[in-house]
């Protein structure tokens, strides 16, 4: 085990009732016990647990404020100067909304491509990476806007 899914089994365990503990502790392996009971101790202390910021501590997914997607415009030209394995990840990540708003403006060939690129990337990406391509997109987009702007 590692120490941060220690911690998170740990913190959920201590706001379950005692007999459920009990079990669950019962049937664990001798080392995992011992790993757990001195964190299980700790997080005791608390007598209350707000569950939604138990559920928060618990989650895999990180928070992270959004970000603004450039308008269509700014979109297309930001997108037109990368590649198409670039585009896909860009638009998967942090653009899906727009992507056939762009995949309409581009060569049938370089449509294609990304939308191959784009089958073959996972639905969701993690939070930091997702919401660095946000900000690639608005910081690109702000860019592309000031050399647009008369």
């Amino acid at each position: 085990m590692n120490s941060i899914g220690v911690r998170k089994a740990a913190l959920a365990m201590a706001s379950m009732h005692p007999a459920d503990r009990r079990w669950m502790l019962a049937r664990m392996p001798p080392a995992w016990r011992a790993a757990l009971n001195p964190l299980l101790k700790e997080a005791q202390r608390f007598a209350t647990m707000d569950i939604s910021l138990l559920k928060s501590a618990l989650s895999s997914e990180e928070t992270s404020s959004p970000v603004e997607v450039p308008t269509p415009d700014v979109l297309i030209a930001v997108l037109d100067g990368l590649g198409s394995t670039w585009v896909a990840r860009l638009l998967m990540a942090a653009a899906a909304d727009h992507a056939e708003i762009y995949l309409a403006t581009c060569a049938k060939q370089r449509a294609e491509s990304i939308r191959r690129e784009m089958a073959g990337l996972p639905a969701t990406f993690p939070a930091a990476l997702a919401d660095a391509m946000a900000r690639y997109l608005s910081d690109a987009g702000r860019k592309v806007s000031m050399v647009k702007a008369p």
